[in-house]
């Protein structure tokens, strides 16, 4: 099980200064949609955002289970 917490930890972490939002939107704690803003993301395709975000949760994947990815670049 993993929390909403430790996921938007983990990004932040990848992400100094980023808008995180992170919603267990089963209460299970393995379904989550994230959203996340980040100056990081200019010149990135969505593609190459969201495999960002997978390198910033590499130790927690294998604890979710379904996940919603919505990107930005501020």
């Amino acid at each position: 099980m993993t929390s909403p917490e430790e996921i938007r930890h983990s990004i932040e972490r990848a992400f100094p200064g980023a808008r995180v939002h992170v919603e267990d939107t089963t209460g299970a704690g393995d379904h989550f949609e994230i959203e996340v803003t980040t100056p990081a993301f200019s010149g990135k395709t969505p593609v190459e955002q969201h495999q960002l975000v997978y390198q910033a949760l590499d130790t927690l994947m294998p604890r979710i289970h379904a996940l919603s990815i919505h990107t930005a670049a501020s």
